[in-house]
């Protein structure tokens, strides 16, 4: 008998727990919840309030969480959605079933272990109460965080951070370099400067952190030398492989060619993702734009695999907008994001986001006074009106399944004015 929904719903609290060391292997905390709903807004656009992830790791649902929860739980665990999680995760020794009592056991020690049991239960209430009460500060006046880069553009890239929390009164202090919690230090209230080491360019959001409250935010913009491309074994994974100083341009096309990837030990038998990011200061309003590009997956390397994939990132000073190409076949696990408005295949008709990723793809994405629309090949296939302003645009960047190719890619303004171009010919 396969799994009940609840029973998935524990699997992937379970990962989630394990992937991000919630409460450092002896259950959640509240600041754990906290770092986690920020973490998924961050990284897929999806604003899950902490009283919904409250409501999830106490099962406390009459009729349990919605899809789009669900989705973007897995989400961040790599997975297309909820369908795709169940389906990756029908193998039962997921999660310890519930043993009986045996019959033998002894009437004395039975009521043993239920005394033992009721201690414990005590015990762990009371704990995970005081885990759970969010530590006071108190802030008397403004607080001081800056930041200086030690270069001007490139990875890696030392940031100095300047800081002054004289003035809150709290446990303990913490610097976090973006959204990932994993990147969070420590800091001495008595001092004033505290540096940290970015290793990938881009829009970072550093904070500055009092007990498990935020009271300063920071933007670090890295600035790329150019492309940067980078191998992660999950999509969500901190860890990844560079190419700094390699060549990656091949016959007019930006590519990362099989003899590279040995060359760089890339394991090919496990599954892999490619991420190729640029950014700069573009000076152009994410309000009204065009960012126009062709690219396409690398048959050789992930044919064979089911639903490949191959998404496409505008990085804007507040958030992203993205689209995802799905295989043909495959138009669940779709997906975009045009400014604060985000929809997915497992609720939504997104059939037009599946393609033979493997031949050449156009895509288009179209601003004008926050009216959005999606081109693919030339043909209008989705549009939307957002209402938030995200400022400008900072940052471009491609997510492969495996590897893959761009023909080129541009960014224009309102009037077609070209604020970034590349055909990548020598």
């Amino acid at each position: 008998m396969g799994y009940s929904e609840s029973d998935y719903i524990e699997i992937c609290k379970k990962q989630i727990e394990d992937k991000f060391s919630f409460g450092n292997g002896h259950g959640y905390t509240q600041k754990d919840l906290e770092l986690l709903s920020v973490y998924i807004e961050e990284q897929i656009g999806i604003s899950i309030s902490l009283s919904t992830l409250k409501r999830v790791w106490k099962n406390n649902f009459k009729q349990g969480p919605q899809i789009a929860t669900l989705n973007a739980l897995v989400g961040i665990l790599g997975y297309n959605n909820w369908q795709h999680f169940k389906i990756e995760n029908k193998k039962e020794d997921h999660i310890p079933r519930k043993k009986l009592l045996k019959p033998s056991l002894s009437k004395n020690k039975f009521i043993a272990l239920i005394g033992i049991g009721l201690i414990l239960l005590i015990f762990g209430f009371f704990i995970f109460s005081k885990e759970q009460t969010p530590e006071k500060i108190d802030i008397l006046a403004p607080v001081t965080f800056k930041a200086d880069k030690t270069l001007t553009k490139g990875t890696p890239n030392t940031v100095i951070f300047n800081y002054d929390v004289t003035n809150v009164k709290a446990d303990s202090f913490f610097i976090q370099q973006s959204w990932n919690s994993w990147r969070r230090k420590k800091i001495d209230p008595t001092k004033n400067i505290h540096s940290e080491i970015y290793y990938e360019a881009g829009y970072h959001r550093a904070k500055l952190i009092a007990n498990d409250s935020i009271i300063a935010k920071q933007a670090i913009h890295i600035l790329s030398d150019g492309w940067e491309p980078h191998i992660y074994y999950d999509e969500s994974d901190d860890y990844f492989i560079h190419f700094r100083g390699e060549s990656f341009t091949n016959n007019g096309h930006f590519n990362i060619s099989e003899d590279l990837l040995r060359k760089m030990n890339v394991d090919l038998t496990r599954k892999f993702y490619t991420r190729v990011s640029h950014s700069k200061k573009y000076n152009i309003s994410s309000n009204n734009f065009s960012f126009t590009t062709k690219a396409k997956l690398d048959k050789n390397i992930i044919e064979g695999r089911n639903c490949a994939r191959l998404k496409v990132f505008i990085v804007t000073e507040a958030h992203i907008f993205y689209v995802r190409l799905i295989q043909k076949g495959c138009e669940v696990y779709g997906q975009y994001k045009l400014g604060e408005i985000y929809k997915d295949g497992s609720n939504h008709d997104l059939s037009l986001l599946g393609r033979n990723l493997f031949e050449w793809q156009k895509m288009e994405i179209r601003v004008r006074d926050k009216s959005a629309q999606i081109f693919i090949n030339d043909s209008l296939t989705y549009s939307e009106k957002f209402e938030k302003d995200f400022g400008d645009v900072v940052g471009l960047f491609y997510m492969f399944e495996g590897t893959g190719s761009i023909d080129y890619t541009k960014l224009t303004d309102a009037d077609n004015n070209i604020a970034f171009e590349d055909d990548f010919e020598e």
